[in-house]
Parts: structure tokens; C-alpha cells; sequence
């Protein structure tokens, strides 16, 4: 089941999506901004203003299926979707039990989650989301410091592997344009998730500067 495309919107397009795409976003952000999401935020003020947006966003989309006449069918059809995937699909883990398995990358699932564009297989009987976990092996132990992935940021290497159509100098120049110095980690240059992340927003999915370094 592909979540990618169905989990990017914009806050001034949520009235135009169809009632399955808000229940997909609804039941995939209704929940705490988890807090190991903290890391990718330089301080308090920035992380609490994303705690507010998150709760935000969770109570205009919830608002806007109410007022859908097909809120209840579109409803009835998840269920039944979700439940036979679910049967299908027994091995799926939230995404707590996959920080449990992978301790050394907790801090910064997040950020390799959307980094990766990691997909939602299905959820489960109380909605919570479910993930392979095949998906995460390029931060599995034994390969992550190989992947270019480390625990507190990835290098530039790993990131245009990724996304090839990504030019290297349209990266460098959107890390310039946010200040960015480079870190090491394991004798490495690194660059921290929270810049790989905004990075990848601009020049993958096509956020503005301001949309993301800004924020």
C-alpha cells in the first residue's frame, strides 16, 4: 500500500481532497508528535511550535471529514481494507517497536522515515500505523555506518544516492542558503537529519525555502 503520495498535502488544499486521502492522513497523524522527532528541531521554541501545528493540522482535517456526507461509508471501506491487510500482513510493527529494535537510531527514525519515504502497510485495529521492517535496513546495525546513514546525521553521498535526480551543486546551494556547516561523525562529514530532511523537502517534493528552512 503506497502512503508516499497519499501523505503529501498542503494546508490550503485539505478542503479539495477526497474523503479516503483525509482519512488516510487523519489516521496517520492522529497521534503525539513523537518526541524523538525533537532532534530534528534546534530549540524549544521550534519544537513546541511544531507540537502546536501537528495538533492543529490533526483537528482541521478531523473537522473537515465530519462535514463529508460519505464520511461514514468511506469509514465502513477502511475497515474492511485494513482488517484483510492486516490478515495478510501479521509481521507488520509500529513505529515504537521498530525504534525498539533499532536503539541506536531511535532519536532519528523520524527523520529516516521521511527521508526514505518509508510506506505504511496498513493499520492495525486501533489505526495505529504498521511498517515492514525490511524497509529500515539500511539502518540496521550491522549496515547503517556503510549506508551512509550514522546516528545523528548522513552524508551527502547517501542522500543523492537516494534521490539521483537530486544535482549535487542545487544541494549545495540550498544548504548555503540555510547556514549549513558540515559535522563529523565516525571521521565522516555528515550533515544533521534536520538539514537532510528540509533538503530533501525542497529539491524532492518541492517545498519552498520557506516552507522548510523557515518554518
Amino acid at each position: 500500500m503506497s502512503s508516499y503520495y497519499e501523505l503529501i498535502w498542503r494546508e490550503n488544499e485539505l478542503d479539495s481532497y477526497p474523503t479516503d486521502k483525509l482519512n488516510f492522513i487523519f489516521n496517520s497523524i492522529n497521534h503525539p508528535l513523537p518526541v524523538r522527532y525533537r532532534q530534528m528541531y534546534r530549540n524549544r521554541l521550534e519544537w513546541q511550535k511544531a507540537v502546536n501545528q501537528h495538533n492543529a493540522t490533526i483537528k482541521k482535517v478531523q473537522d473537515i471529514i465530519t462535514k463529508r456526507d460519505d464520511a461514514h461509508n468511506v469509514r465502513d471501506i477502511w475497515l474492511k481494507q485494513h482488517n484483510q491487510t492486516a490478515a495478510e500482513a501479521k509481521d507488520g510493527l509500529t513505529a515504537e517497536q521498530i525504534a525498539n529494535k533499532l536503539p541506536h537510531m531511535t532519536n532519528q527514525l523520524g527523520a529516516f522515515m521521511e527521508i526514505e519515504n518509508i510506506e505504511i502497510k496498513y493499520f492495525d485495529d486501533e489505526f495505529k500505523p504498521r511498517y515492514d521492517l525490511n524497509d529500515f535496513k539500511d539502518i540496521f546495525e550491522e549496515n547503517y555506518k556503510d549506508s551512509g546513514f550514522k546516528q545523528t546525521a548522513m552524508t551527502k553521498d547517501a542522500l543523492l544516492k537516494l534521490y539521483p535526480q537530486i544535482n549535487k551543486q542545487d544541494l549545495d546551494n540550498v544548504l548555503e542558503m540555510a547556514d549549513y556547516e558540515p559535522e563529523t561523525e565516525d571521521g565522516v562529514e555528515v550533515m544533521p537529519y534536520w538539514y537532510a530532511v528540509n533538503a530533501k523537502r525542497m529539491l524532492v517534493d518541492g517545498d519552498s525555502f520557506e516552507a522548510t528552512f523557515d518554518d
